[in-house]
Formats: C-alpha cells, structure tokens, sequence
C-alpha cells in the first residue's frame, strides 16, 4: 500500500509574469513529514475498514470509541481506537493525544 501519494517538500506555483511564485501547502495525508510517527500496516487496514463502515463518520466514530475504552478504564481498547482516529484525522486525534498525554 503506497503512503507516498504527497510531495514531501513544498510545491510552488508560477502566477502572474514577474510576481513571486505561490508556496502551495503540503497536502494533509503526506505521512512522510518529519516528526509524524509512522503507522504500522494493520492499523491502516483498520482505519481503512473502520472508513468502509462509517464512511465520512469514521474518525468520529473512532473519537467517541477511544472516549469510552479511556471512561472504562481500557487502556488497550483507547490505543486501538485512538490510532484508528490519528489515522483518519490527525486533528481530531490530537484532542486525545493533548489531554492524555499519548503521542500525536
């Protein structure tokens, strides 16, 4: 499974003749950057089944889950679902990393 679908340096685009050229921002789903702790293959393959079962809700889904294994006191259970949640939106899962102290 490919993960290098991203440029991993900045892009730049050519305007107008004469004018600066315009820094295009990395794209979100570039897990080559630097200081990104990669994923292992099985936890993309969940994410992706997770994905194929809730579809745009997945990360969500995943948030609420990890939410609830870390309420009941199931420390396997929230690293299983907040590494589901960092792999389908690293935003949402740094929620979880910035309250528990886990790594984003």
């Amino acid at each position: 499974m490919s993960r290098g679908l991203a440029p991993t340096r900045p892009s730049f685009r050519i305007c107008q003749a004469g004018s600066a050229p315009l820094r295009i921002p990395e794209a979100a789903n570039d897990n080559l950057r630097p200081g990104r702790q990669p994923q292992s293959e099985a936890e993309i393959r969940a994410a992706l089944g997770h994905f194929a079962q809730h579809h745009l809700n997945a990360a969500q889904d995943a948030h609420a889950r990890a939410e609830a294994a870390l309420a009941a006191g199931d420390r396997e259970e929230f690293a299983f679902w907040a590494n589901i949640c960092r792999a389908l939106d690293r935003r949402l899962a740094a929620s979880l990393s910035d309250v528990r102290g886990l790594p984003g």
